[in-house]
Formats: C-alpha cells, sequence, structure tokens
C-alpha cells in the first residue's frame, strides 16, 4: 500500500495526541524529519510584567486599530475582531464572560478571515444574525464578504464586489477610497444597511439610501440610490468645526460646480448617540488629532446637522493623538451597551497609548450614550509590545543558562513628547525545560540615553574571547556595540564601546537600518558579520583575527539577495543564521518588508553563489518588517523561533511538538492561584477543585502541538467538571485564569 508523505505527517499528529497509532519506523522517521523543519505557532508561554500576568503576550502587537463584534465560534456570544490595519491582519479576542474585557486571544481564527484593504466595517446586512465584512475594493468602491458558519468557525465568502447606485447614463460606483471610511447604518430606519460617504472632493457628505425595502428585493440584497449630495446640510472646512447650514446648491443633484479636493482621509462612524431616532456621525479627519461628532436634529428622512462636538467627547476626556482618529462603536465589555473604542488610522503614527477605550456609562431605561474614558491602552496592555519594529533576539543576560530575550524597538511614540529609543530585557525566570519571561529592565544598558534610533540587536563574540556580546545595528546604517569583560564562565559584564569599525578603523555603515547577525559563516574559528538593510540586500564582513575585533568587508551582495517592495529598493532585510534542517550546515532565515521570513539552505557552502529559497518559514502570515531569533529555550531538541514584526509585538513558534508548561512554573503565583484535578489520569470527565471561590474565571485545554481543543468561562464556582469523553488519549494542558493571576497542571487523558 503507497503511503502518502502528507498522509504520514497527519498519522504523526494523531500519533502524538493519541499515543495509541503504531506505524512502521521508516515513516515516523521520515514524518519527524520533516515536522522538525517545520513550525507550529503556541501562545501559552507565561509572560510577567509589572509584577502582572500578560493575558495574551504573544499576539504580534497591535497599531493602527479597527474594531467590529461578531461571533467568531458559535457560542452565542459576541467577540472582538481588531483589524491591525500596520500590519494588514486580523487579531481575534474570543469573549470569556459578559460585563467585563477580559478576552482570550484565539490565533486560530484569524486564518479564515478574508483579506482587506484599508478599512473594515462589521455589520449583518443580509438578515442572517451574522456580521458580514466590508470593505475597501481598490476601485473607489466597496465590497462585502458574507459570513457563515462550518461547524463552529466562522469563515467568509466574497458576496459583491462593487456597490452602485443608478445615475443618468447608467451605473455609478458609491465613492469611497482606502483612506475614506464609510459609514453603514440603517439611517432612514427601514431595516436595511445605507451608506454615508464623503464626495471625492473630500468636503461633502453623500447619503445613498438602499432600496432592498422599497423594492421589495431578498434580504441579502445591496441596491442604491443616491438620496443626498449634501448630507447634513455640512461642509468640511478643513478645520475640526465643519460649516453648519450650508446652501448645498446642488442638494439633491449630481454635483456641478468646480470645487477643490480640500482632503483626502476621513473615517466615519454612525451611531444614534442622544437616541433621537436619528443618525449621528462620528469623524476622525487628516490633519486634524480630535473627533467630531455631528449631531443630526432633523428627522430619519432629512439630516440637519445643527451642533457639533468638535473635541468629542468634550464633556469627558476628548480623544487626541498625532493621527486622525477611527472610531469604532461596539459593545466592548459585553454588557449591552455601546461603548467606543477609538485608534489611530494612519500607519506610522503614535504606537503607545494608540488604543482609547470609552465605557458607556449610561444605566438601564437610558436610550442615550454617555462615554466615559477607561484606558488609553486597551488591549496593548496584556501584550509583548515594544512600539513598534521589535527586533528579538535570546540572550543568556546574567549566565544562569536560561535564554532571555533582549527586545529592540523602533521606538515608543505617543508624539506627546519626544519618541523613545530602548532595548527591553524580558528575562526567563522559568527553568532549563519550562521557559517564562519577566520584564525586568525597560531601558537595558541604557541605550535612551545615547541619541540612536532604530535598535536591531545581535549577540556573539565579536573579539573572539569566548564569551557573549552585544551589537545593535542603527537608522543610519551604522553599529554600536558592547564588549564582555566579564571572565569566561561569569555572568556578562558589558562595557560600552561605542561605534563598531571595520579593519581600516572606519565605522562600519550600511546604509540604512543596520540588522546584525554575529556567527562563523565560514568555519575559520573567526567570527563574522552579516548584516541586513533597507535596502533589501546582505553585507558581509569576515572576522580576520581569533583575539581581537577584525571585520573586513567583503560583499554587500551575498547569496545575491536584493529583497524588493512593489519594485522599490527597500526590503529591510534581517538575517539569522542557524542550522535549521539538522543537516550540520547553517541556514538563513532572512526577515523582509512584505514576503514574510524566508528560508535558505546550506548557505555556507554556497558563500559567493547565488542563495534560493525554499519559501517561508511559517505557513501563516507574520506580518511586516518580520525579524527572528531562534534557539531550544525548553531543552528537549527542538528549536523555539520568536519573531518580530512592524507592529511592535513578538508571535512564537516552535518546531513539532512545541513545549508543554506544566504547573512548576510561577509556583509563586499559583500559591495565589491553586486548584487539584481529579481524577488524573482521567477517563470521560475530570473534576476541578479551586482553592477559593472565584466570580469569573477561564479554563482552556490544550494539546501537545499547541491546540487549544476546550475553552469556556465559569462564574461563581468554586468545583466544576469538564467532559472528557470526546479527547483523544494523551496528554494535555490545563490552564485557569481570573484575568490577574494564571494555574497550569497537566492532565492525561486514558480511555
Amino acid at each position: 500500500m503507497r503511503i502518502s508523505m502528507r498522509n504520514t505527517i497527519i498519522d504523526y499528529y494523531r500519533y502524538t495526541q493519541q499515543a495509541c497509532i503504531l506505524l512502521p519506523l521508516f515513516f515516523m522517521i521520515q514524518a519527524n524529519s520533516i515536522l522538525a523543519q517545520q513550525y507550529f505557532r503556541f501562545d501559552y508561554l507565561p509572560v510577567k510584567s509589572n509584577n502582572t500576568s500578560l493575558q495574551y503576550p504573544w499576539t504580534g502587537g497591535i497599531n493602527n486599530a479597527q474594531f467590529g463584534m461578531v461571533d467568531v465560534n458559535h457560542d452565542n456570544r459576541k467577540d472582538l475582531v481588531v483589524y491591525n490595519k500596520s500590519n494588514n491582519n486580523f487579531l481575534i479576542f474570543t469573549s470569556t464572560q459578559n460585563n467585563s474585557t477580559q478576552y482570550h486571544f484565539s490565533s486560530k481564527y484569524a486564518a479564515h478571515f478574508p483579506p482587506v484593504n484599508g478599512w473594515f466595517i462589521m455589520k449583518d446586512y443580509n438578515c442572517d444574525g451574522i456580521e458580514d465584512i466590508f470593505t475597501y475594493n481598490n476601485v473607489a468602491n466597496i465590497k462585502v464578504y458574507t459570513a457563515y458558519y462550518t461547524n463552529d468557525t466562522l469563515k467568509f465568502k466574497l458576496q459583491q464586489d462593487g456597490f452602485f447606485y443608478q445615475g443618468v447614463s447608467g451605473k455609478i460606483n458609491l465613492y469611497c477610497s482606502d483612506v475614506i471610511k464609510p459609514a453603514l447604518a440603517d439611517v432612514n430606519k427601514d431595516g436595511d444597511l445605507d451608506v454615508i460617504s464623503f464626495n471625492v472632493f473630500g468636503n461633502r457628505l453623500q447619503y445613498y439610501e438602499n432600496q432592498q425595502k422599497e423594492l421589495a428585493l431578498p434580504c441579502d440584497s445591496l441596491f442604491f440610490t443616491k438620496a443626498d449630495n449634501c448630507w447634513g446640510n455640512v461642509l468640511d472646512t478643513l478645520a475640526a468645526a465643519y460649516a453648519l447650514n450650508d446652501t448645498c446648491t446642488f442638494k439633491f443633484n449630481r454635483p456641478n460646480s468646480n470645487e477643490n479636493i480640500m482632503h483626502t482621509g476621513s473615517s466615519l462612524a454612525a451611531i444614534d448617540i442622544d437616541a433621537n431616532e436619528t443618525t449621528d456621525l462620528a469623524i476622525g479627519s487628516i490633519g486634524l488629532n480630535s473627533l467630531t461628532l455631528l449631531y443630526n436634529l432633523g428627522t430619519k428622512n432629512y439630516a440637519s446637522i445643527q451642533q457639533q462636538d468638535i473635541t468629542f467627547p468634550n464633556y469627558n476626556i476628548p480623544f487626541d493623538v498625532s493621527s486622525f482618529g477611527s472610531p469604532s462603536f461596539v459593545d466592548a465589555n459585553n454588557d449591552g451597551f455601546t461603548d467606543m473604542l477609538v485608534s489611530t488610522f494612519d500607519v506610522g503614527t503614535a504606537n503607545i497609548n494608540n488604543i482609547w477605550y470609552y465605557k458607556n456609562i449610561k444605566t438601564i431605561g437610558s436610550p442615550s450614550i454617555e462615554l466615559a474614558l477607561q484606558q488609553k491602552n486597551f488591549l496593548l496592555e496584556n501584550m509583548i509590545d515594544a512600539g513598534e519594529n521589535s527586533y528579538p533576539c535570546f540572550f543568556d543576560a546574567d549566565g544562569d543558562g536560561l535564554k532571555d530575550i533582549l527586545l529592540g524597538s523602533g521606538g515608543f511614540k505617543d508624539y506627546v513628547q519626544a519618541a523613545v529609543y530602548k532595548l527591553q530585557l524580558y528575562k526567563n525566570i522559568g527553568n532549563v525545560e519550562q521557559a517564562a519571561f519577566e520584564l525586568i529592565d525597560d531601558d537595558y544598558l541604557g541605550v535612551s540615553t545615547l541619541n540612536v534610533k532604530d535598535l536591531a540587536p545581535a549577540i556573539g563574540d565579536i573579539d573572539n574571547d569566548n564569551d557573549t556580546d552585544i551589537v545593535v545595528g542603527l537608522s543610519d546604517g551604522k553599529l554600536i556595540y558592547w564588549e564582555n569583560t566579564a571572565i569566561t564562565g561569569n555572568a556578562p559584564n558589558l562595557l560600552y564601546k561605542g561605534l563598531l569599525k571595520d579593519a581600516t578603523g572606519i565605522a562600519i555603515n550600511v546604509g540604512a537600518n543596520a540588522t546584525p547577525c554575529l556567527v562563523d559563516i565560514n568555519r575559520d574559528g573567526k567570527t563574522d558579520l552579516i548584516i541586513g538593510e533597507r535596502n533589501g540586500n546582505l553585507n558581509y564582513y569576515t572576522g580576520n583575527s581569533v583575539d581581537s575585533i577584525d571585520f573586513a568587508f567583503v560583499t554587500d551582495s551575498l547569496g545575491k539577495i536584493r529583497i524588493k517592495t512593489n519594485g522599490l529598493s527597500i526590503g529591510f532585510t534581517q538575517p539569522t543564521i542557524a542550522d535549521i534542517n539538522n543537516d550540520s550546515k547553517y541556514d538563513l532565515l532572512l526577515g523582509t518588508n512584505i514576503s514574510g521570513l524566508l528560508k535558505y539552505y546550506n548557505i555556507e557552502d554556497n558563500l559567493t553563489g547565488t542563495f534560493i529559497s525554499s519559501g517561508n518559514v511559517v505557513s501563516e502570515s507574520i506580518g511586516m518588517r518580520t525579524s527572528s531569533t531562534i534557539a531550544d529555550i525548553s531543552n528537549d531538541t527542538k528549536a523555539e523561533l520568536l519573531c518580530g514584526n512592524i507592529a511592535g509585538g513578538l508571535t512564537i513558534f516552535s518546531q513539532f511538538p512545541p513545549p508543554i508548561i506544566p504547573s512548576t512554573i510561577y509556583e509563586n503565583r499559583l500559591e495565589e492561584f491553586a486548584f487539584s484535578v481529579f481524577p488524573n489520569p482521567a477517563n470521560h470527565s475530570i473534576s476541578v477543585s479551586l482553592k477559593a471561590h472565584f466570580s469569573n474565571i477561564s479554563v482552556q485545554i490544550i494539546n501537545t502541538i499547541g491546540q487549544e481543543i476546550f475553552h469556556r468561562a465559569f462564574s461563581n464556582i468554586n468545583t466544576f467538571e469538564i467532559n472528557t469523553s470526546t479527547f483523544n488519549k494523551g496528554l494535555y494542558l490545563l490552564k485557569i485564569s481570573d484575568g490577574k493571576n494564571i494555574g497550569f497542571q497537566k492532565i492525561l487523558i486514558q480511555h
């Protein structure tokens, strides 16, 4: 019988999870070899910051967020969907309980969300009770993806590409752009979704009325008429205040005057904030740091803006950042009331304190909305965040034999104060088998005082004295370094030495955005220097001394690599060199601007030739401006891969299978949050007893390849049971959290 390699790998998964399938040894060896080269995401390694456990540290970071809510896992509770515009990806946070902003990061659902561009809106347009996705279609128009369930997983299919209305000479598109986010709402209260957007000049609002109800069309119909060329009788004056009671001479006709384009860039969100049965608009506009709210005092059929709040909400703490805001009205805490989340719209703007959460503090029985700022770092407070352009590096900073994380940054920017550029040190507080991390130094080595930018660290024996030094690449293409002066075998003692120079005494400079890697790539016993850069190539400096720093330039075209972005000489290469396929030869992991993390096998035997990529290291997207570091942090002979990106966070992967985190980690924390499991090993069920009574807890069960197979919230409980009869035989990790503390235990299922 012929067995494909794909089926062999699937069988190997089953073997690992069930511990009961015996495969022929030949195929097991083949599967194990292939899987050893693959990397699988897992999100459960514990991380602490400021004595607090981060609930979802490994998201990869968020900048320039837009929000929607939909039930992604079909459990009848709305979950939070984040469109991370800086990375052009989705992050999914499943709701664990009502009346709470405690979410569980669920990376597996994002793969089923469609590609979007510029902006996205979640609204149910086809009357099935599931929110669909609207986004820009790249040709001045809108497209919609219809949501549907396959079993308990939410998926999407493209339903309609282009929204149109009937003009005098034919169909005309509903105008928008990638920087003009329209508002979708039932403006005339007839039961279908209408559209409000800016005109091509960017100065007047246009109202497109959906004709689904008027023409008795099916519920999923999207056919429009342009009902108002100057909705609300307002004119955008390129200032916070709109001109009210505008003459709108062409109000119900196509515009024929010669108007100048005033600006391009607005984000609209529709809401009836004062409960008067008319649609109000919250608007973020380019050039403004605040939100403007236009109060509609007309009727559902005729908008009349007579009041405005140019620093919304001026009765509380107005939104104020360096980029025009993108407001979303969602029930962020699942209490049944509409709240507001606001983030920056433009990429490259404020990357800290850039997600503002306003809670609706109106009580039951009051239909209007009153917002009160709760925090400026919503979600961000629970994840590793280096601002933007994160560059991780595994490094034993204290000589305890455990790999810590040294994290470089493209800057922490709020545009109120000057940007801060620094290194962060996350100490490994676990043990040799079970890694866990804690931020112990937010400005490691005092780099913020050195007046340098865009920090990309690397470690290695730069002076060939058998210890570990640090080199950091900078935005100007130069490098700085710290020499380890400690006696061999002791904890590093790092002495700042300034700019790194070549053998001729000239400061090494690759042009812009240097990203170094220290490795003896030619196997001659001397450390060499490989440097990526903004232009997308690799620079190679060979080491020429066995006991000092002596780098000689060889080429700026190592491997003939030249990564480009849309034809431009922008590649932002970041090299990591290690043996990733276990053939005792150096391979290259190459971070890039938009091409992901690429792999090149056995480069050491072809240093004068052309490196050929074997594709991406991981199957899922890890964002733009990718970077990486690799090490076996659990001493199980399987490497862990840590990746940074433009959004400033980190994601972590492991060779098959990812490490299990048993209960010995964070023993001091488990004394605060302890529980017992009986029976263990188990058959059809387990009984869990908490050491105290908790009002709300989140319970997860994770299998040996890092997949979450069970997740449920419990309220007002100290004992509960979980049915395990459908679980495969094997080892699992039980994780319980009360939002502040986390406990872990292994459980073994034996049917």
